[in-house]
């Protein structure tokens, strides 16, 4: 559906470094990385709106370089909005049908059909969008961009602005409207929640170049560089180098401790170990069976409730962090200065070469 090969775009001192992806037509692609990454100047460029230096945009397969933003079928919606302030809902949301030379009475039938969608009562049509509310105006920003039916809709950040409440309702919205619709949505956050609620796949951009491109599990669960993972929030990265190799098991050695890892890399390569807090279980005595190949004897030196997760820091030759529920926190007991015994399982540890 969208294509990009070798893309390279320079804007004043920033520039794109030859990204290439692909977004396949009915997903829900999420393009993720910190401030400044480049996301929303990918954005751009899918809608036409700045032309790559060198590489190629495709769209349905097409080379779409010289085709400008209003012929590539697509809608943008920025974090912004983006509303007319001077319009009232319903003429901000019919706007592109009049574009579009649509007959007035198919302008009004579409768009009361698209508000009645979003939840906006009649007596919303005739407001203005500086009376309305944050997740007001999002509702009638989406409303304008879906009401001419488009093959494509791209979102830059368009959850930034709403409180926690409005932020889920929206996430909840968007999640039926991709599934009933089979709509293709490009959709650039740095929110890591936004992204694991939504995506199907996530390309990470990092200053400018493509660091990632998976499955939202593979990003999340086996980043490809330690860059990646932190930025995904993987809560243990270790370096460490092989010491045994055998029938796809590794020992691991990261500061004199040995952790087992499931992979072939061979004996003495330096490797880069990712471990997420949730997947170490925390014991208070060595009485619990379990499968997991990975026993560590150590301390708690650190805990940050999160409301229902605490997160634990831990010694344990190595530093740990652990995530359990604040009721299995009280349960034990748990304090700082605490012994505890630390397991997770060899599959638990995803390992990459370090580069």
């Amino acid at each position: 559906m969208i294509e990009f090969e070798d893309v390279s775009l320079s804007l004043g001192r920033f520039s794109l470094n030859d990204i290439s992806f692909r977004v396949d037509e009915g997903d829900y692609y999420f393009i993720l990385g910190p401030s400044g990454a480049g996301k929303t100047v990918i954005l751009e460029a899918i809608a036409g709106l700045h032309i790559p230096d060198s590489g190629r945009v495709l769209v349905r397969g097409e080379d779409v370089g010289d085709r400008p933003p209003e012929k590539r079928r697509l809608s943008l919606v920025y974090q912004d909005y983006s509303l007319f302030p001077h319009m009232t809902v319903f003429d901000n949301v019919a706007f592109g049908l009049r574009m579009q030379k649509c007959a007035k009475h198919e302008i009004r039938e579409r768009v009361d059909d698209i508000l009645d969608r979003f939840g906006m009562p009649p007596h919303f049509r005739e407001r203005y969008p500086l009376t309305l509310s944050g997740g007001e105006q999002q509702r009638v920003a989406l409303a304008r961009s879906l009401v001419v039916n488009p093959e494509i809709l791209l979102l830059d950040e368009p959850l930034s602005a709403l409180d926690p409440l409005m932020r889920e309702k929206f996430i909840t919205d968007l999640h039926d409207l991709h599934h009933e619709n089979g709509l293709t949505i490009v959709h650039v956050s740095h929110s890591r929640q936004e992204a694991l609620a939504l995506a199907d796949h996530v390309a990470v951009i990092i200053d400018g170049s493509l660091k990632q491109e998976d499955t939202v599990e593979g990003v999340f669960n086996r980043p490809a560089t330690e860059e990646v993972g932190r930025f995904v929030g993987i809560d243990n990265i270790l370096r460490g180098r092989v010491a045994a190799s055998r029938d796809g098991l590794m020992d691991v050695d990261v500061d004199g401790v040995t952790v087992s890892a499931v992979g072939s890399y061979p004996a003495g390569m330096e490797l880069t170990l990712f471990l997420r807090g949730e997947d170490v279980m925390l014991f208070l005595s060595d009485g619990a069976v379990t499968s997991a190949r990975n026993t560590l004897a150590g301390e708690i030196t650190g805990i940050s409730r999160m409301g229902a997760v605490v997160r634990l820091k831990t010694d344990c030759g190595i530093p740990l962090s652990v995530l359990i529920t604040r009721q299995s926190c009280d349960d034990m007991g748990l304090c700082t200065g605490k012994k505890v015994l630390v397991r997770f399982k060899a599959t638990s540890v995803h390992a990459v070469p370090v580069k």
